[in-house]
């Protein structure tokens, strides 16, 4: 049950962008569960008041429900000061998630989420990069995700990361969450190629 959970590398975070403010991250614990579920309202918050709420309501029933993601990803935490201020869950093979139409083989990451308390002292940078470190270590040579344009603090720093655009990958948002209030929303397919361990290209 606990999936990927025993993997112990931690990497501290945070501290070149607040010297007050340092993270480290490493593998999520069974019982940080609830602590993790809580990490996602106050993320998606700030999204909040538009027509595409349904969307937030739908994403946000699926990202509370963290056990299953033990079963087939890594679930990683950014720790500060002996709380939880961060999560990711990354999967070693993208179709994994269950949902996803990206091509297997891909790595792919989701549930990015920052407690808005320490947003903007690169923590989501530093899980999303750390995704990019996996997927390099397990040999796949491309990471790939769905965000939506409402996530727009997120799409940013997907770009900022060498993340591109892969149309062809888009998907219906309403295929994927259900809901009355469905609208045409698409979700947004990006890849980040990844090079291989000694190649010595950068990444």
């Amino acid at each position: 049950m606990a999936g990927f959970a025993a993997h112990e590398q931690r990497v501290a975070v945070g501290a070149a962008e607040r010297p007050d403010l340092a993270a480290s991250i490493r593998p999520a614990r069974n019982s940080e569960l609830d602590e993790i579920a809580g990490l996602f309202a106050p993320a998606l918050a700030p999204y909040r008041g538009g027509v595409q709420d349904w969307i937030l309501d739908a994403y946000l029933a699926e990202l509370v429900d963290v056990r299953p993601r033990f079963e087939e990803a890594e679930v990683l935490v950014a720790e500060h000061d002996e709380c939880i201020v961060g999560t990711i869950a990354f999967y070693p093979d993208v179709r994994l998630e269950g949902w996803s139409n990206l091509p297997a083989g891909w790595a792919g990451f989701r549930a990015l989420a920052v407690a808005p308390r320490t947003r903007g002292t690169g923590i989501g940078q530093a899980l999303v990069r750390r995704c990019i470190q996996r997927t390099r270590e397990i040999g796949a040579e491309t990471l790939g995700i769905h965000t939506i344009s409402l996530l727009t603090d997120a799409v940013r720093l997907y770009q900022r990361l060498g993340f591109v655009r892969c149309p062809e990958f888009d998907m219906r948002a309403a295929d994927v969450f259900t809901s009355d209030n469905a609208d045409d929303m698409v979700g947004l397919a990006l890849r980040r190629d990844v090079e291989s361990p000694g190649t010595g290209r950068k990444s």
